[in-house]
């Protein structure tokens, strides 16, 4: 990202998911802007390269977020290179694949330590140390507010990590201090990676979800890393406790569907991800009656009674009712009484 002489120039900045992805977009923004940062990630080795580059404005901590003590620690190391913040931007996070009945109550328990508990430490810890006027922004996800199946503990951290942003933006708003989350669609960072995913699932993964998407392609860490400066700077000093929606308008489609394929093709069936819709509708009569024919519907009183005594489904609405009751079985202790007491609606 292209940066002139910045309002950044001098500020403290702590990051937190620094080593890959949005983290270290944002880092580099920064550092480019003249900002002195904190780096924290998993990475190490990542996180010395960019330090090599900007020596006198870097210091990159490795550490465990889900312990208490280094998050302790953490905050001792921060104060001693920046002593106050200006900005603090929360960008790690875990995901582990698993629905209610698979999900591990191990990598539950982990997944809100990392996505969830830290950042509430991390808010507790700094409060004192954050200047008046500073700015905290979340990295949230689309699933905060949309659940993904299959991601029951990350959906659940995401969308508690929003209640805690507004909560925080209430609570330090007296302070000064705004507090914000940007929240995404897919991005192409090495989250799926850490979570198993192989490339060739990850590359079938956004080339499946960027159809998803009105905007056609997949967000890369940038686009997310520049809703987070308008957000950590001062052409955002009047927002306060928002959700910021980056996603290419994949929020404004029904979820989980191939939703938006132009006007040229609103008679084409959605289907879920991945599967090719199965028929355009042209094809879809043709099937039922063959080419080249018109369908015929029943019109006449015998045509829709043929239809009606052929189908497993379809029935009369004035003889609905008769065939729920048909097909009704006592399971419940009570169900005679009822039936003695009250009379059936018929």
């Amino acid at each position: 990202m292209e940066s002139s002489v910045s309002e950044f120039l001098g500020k403290k900045i702590v990051i937190t998911g620094a080593s890959s992805g949005i983290g270290k977009a944002c880092a580099l923004y920064f550092l480019n802007s003249g900002a002195k940062v904190v780096l924290c990630g998993r990475d190490i080795e990542s996180m010395k390269n960019i330090g090599s580059r900007f020596p006198d404005q870097v210091a990159a901590v490795c550490l465990d977020l889900s312990s208490d003590m280094q998050l302790f620690d953490f905050k001792s190391s921060v104060v001693e290179f920046l002593g106050k913040i200006d900005v603090f931007i929360n960008c790690a996070g875990v995901m582990f694949d698993g629905d209610l009945e698979k999900t591990f109550p191990q990598d539950y328990d982990y997944s809100f330590d990392i996505n969830l508990r830290s950042i509430f430490s991390l808010l507790l810890h700094f409060r004192k140390y954050f200047n008046q006027g500073s700015s905290i922004v979340n990295v949230s996800c689309l699933y905060g507010t949309r659940p993904a199946s299959g991601l029951i503990s990350y959906c659940m951290t995401k969308a508690g990590l929003e209640t805690l942003t507004k909560f925080a933006a209430a609570e330090f708003a007296e302070f000064g201090i705004r507090v914000n989350a940007v929240t995404s669609g897919p991005v192409d960072t090495n989250c799926q990676r850490y979570a198993g995913v192989t490339e060739t699932e990850f590359s079938e993964f956004k080339t499946r979800v960027s159809k998803n998407i009105p905007l056609g392609r997949i967000a890369q860490p940038d686009d997310i890393a520049r809703a987070i400066v308008f957000l950590a700077g001062n052409k955002s000093s009047k927002i306060t406790g928002q959700i910021m929606k980056v996603d290419g308008g994949r929020s404004l489609t029904s979820s989980g569907y191939v939703p938006w394929k132009g006007i040229k093709n609103m008679n084409s069936r959605f289907e879920p991800d991945g599967v090719n819709p199965s028929y355009k509708m042209k094809e879809y009569f043709e099937n039922l009656f063959g080419k080249n024919k018109t369908p015929k519907y029943p019109k006449t009183e015998e045509e829709i009674e043929d239809i009606i005594n052929g189908s497993n489904w379809s029935t009369r609405l004035s003889e609905a009712h008769e065939k729920v009751l048909a097909s009704y079985k006592n399971i419940d202790q009570n169900d005679d009484y009822l039936n003695d007491h009250f009379v059936r609606y018929k």
